[in-house]
């Protein structure tokens, strides 16, 4: 059985793994047609950009920065 996660929760686990959001970020860019690169090799479709990988990096980036911020803050 598996489980469900929700993007934010992923978003969440991965904001704690800087390497992976920053792969999905480099690797799920647009094409000249507005399809995902990184998905379109992935599985052969090319989900329209920005695709579900690369909101999810991009809202871990988001955190990382956030928590980073309040790290040196000291809040």
């Amino acid at each position: 059985m598996t489980q469900s996660h929700s993007p934010g929760a992923m978003a969440d686990v991965m904001a704690g793994m800087p390497e992976v959001w920053r792969r999905l970020l480099a690797a799920h860019v647009p094409d000249r047609l507005g399809r995902c690169t990184g998905c379109r090799s992935a599985n052969g479709s090319g989900e329209r950009w920005p695709c579900s990988l690369h909101g999810i990096a991009t809202d871990a980036q988001r955190l990382y920065g956030l928590r980073l911020g309040q790290a040196v803050g000291g809040e």
